[in-house]
């Protein structure tokens, strides 16, 4: 017969088991996952989102939309009007 000590060791031994086999099958899965193409095109399409993000915060905070917004405005006038546009 079974002392509680022992069934209790055995149940946590039994435990442990299962646990690593399934972080094993959790690992392996995460590892097949990653080598995949499925879904490559999404993370390079995030990439290049991030790139335009990164630029256009980049634009907004060394304030040069204003400078873009006067310098295209100037042109737009000086072709309204006519003129050859004015490259400073």
């Amino acid at each position: 017969m079974q002392t509680i000590t022992d069934r209790t060791e055995e149940l946590a031994r039994e435990l442990a088991i299962r646990t690593r086999v399934a972080m094993g099958n959790v690992a392996h899965a995460v590892t097949e996952r990653a080598r995949e193409q499925r879904g490559q095109t999404a993370a390079e399409y995030m990439g290049i989102l991030l790139i335009v993000a990164l630029i256009i915060g980049a634009l907004v905070s060394l304030k040069l939309h204003e400078t873009i917004s006067k310098a295209a405005e100037g042109f737009v006038n000086d072709i309204k009007g006519g003129d050859k546009p004015k490259i400073d």
